[in-house]
């Protein structure tokens, strides 16, 4: 028995371009994104049939949310879950869309008690973006990691018809995670939002975390080398040695860092990011909080930040 496969239009074109061009991404059985409204809540240490990448989910959350100026969908897709919220209002005449990291932060996150960046996903729909993200668990900006980000983003661009460059907003692990993503793809990335983010992976969450016994990366995310083979490459996957290609995508980036940040410290990630990018000639803006600490509200509500990733 054969069966027959049917690819839209311009999928199918995009697919000869490549082939063409030597740049085709293969196709893979599970590269789908289905809408699933019948999936309400995910559990750490629970998957429930949701997720098939091992080691997932590691945060637990709801889908639970009410937004004023959107709504929300959880999707399955690549294993794991995501969701995309759509504007209730004129979609952006450009298609922009925000694309967050890690995504239970603009849900229902159980371990905070609360939606994190309600105040910065309400301006984006408020003025038309389309909000996503997906489940990547921390997978620390690692290849695997940033290979399921562009097959969403593939998937997701489709799908709603959206921009090709994606707007970001990233926090703590979330930098890594984006920045892993967006080194390897600056053509897909429109600009950068980074709240107290996690930019080397020395500093958070330290080297032994990373990989090896200690790791909290998920098994079918992780580095997969062992912490002597990853020390000695860390420069090829260490997010703040791999700026130039963000800089010469003209990607320009905003960080909010507090000084009194005693997790991801402030001196070793955004302000040594920002030196060097601007080394490069890469554009940042750097706003530092005096005597912010790691998880303060001032973060989550700051009207430059918000009005950077809308401009």
């Amino acid at each position: 028995m054969t069966s027959t496969v049917r690819l839209q239009p311009a999928l199918c074109a995009s697919l000869i371009v490549g082939v063409l061009l030597g740049t085709a991404t293969s196709l893979r059985a599970e590269d789908v994104l289905k809408e699933a409204a019948e999936i309400q809540e995910v559990k750490a240490g629970e998957p429930a049939g949701l997720f098939t990448i091992a080691g997932l989910p590691q945060h637990s959350y709801s889908f639970a949310v009410e937004y004023e100026h959107g709504e929300i969908t959880p999707l399955r897709t690549l294993g794991t879950v995501g969701f995309v919220i759509r504007p209730k209002g004129p979609v952006h005449p450009e298609r922009r869309w925000l694309w967050i990291s890690n995504l239970f932060l603009a849900v229902h996150w159980n371990d905070e008690g609360g939606v994190v960046h309600r105040f910065t996903v309400e301006r984006a729909l408020e003025r038309g973006f389309h909000v996503v993200g997906v489940d990547v668990g921390a997978s620390l900006g690692s290849p695997a990691g940033a290979d399921l980000y562009d097959r969403f983003h593939k998937l997701v661009v489709e799908k709603y018809q959206l921009n090709q460059r994606a707007c970001m907003l990233e926090q703590i692990n979330g930098g890594l995670i984006t920045l892993g993503f967006a080194f390897r793809h600056p053509d897909k990335v429109e600009r950068i939002l980074g709240i107290f983010p996690a930019t080397d992976l020395r500093s958070w969450p330290g080297f032994e975390r990373v990989t090896g016994d200690g790791r909290i990366t998920p098994v079918g995310l992780s580095y997969d080398l062992d912490p002597e083979a990853l020390w000695t490459r860390i420069g090829e996957f260490n997010p703040i040695d791999n700026l130039e290609p963000l800089v010469k995508a003209k990607i320009p980036l905003y960080h909010i860092h507090g000084t009194a940040d005693d997790l991801v410290p402030l001196a070793a990630n955004s302000q040594e990011l920002a030196s060097r990018y601007r080394a490069l000639g890469g554009q940042i803006e750097l706003e530092i909080v005096q005597g912010g600490q790691h998880g303060g509200q001032e973060f989550y509500s700051s009207q430059a930040a918000a009005g950077f990733i809308t401009e």
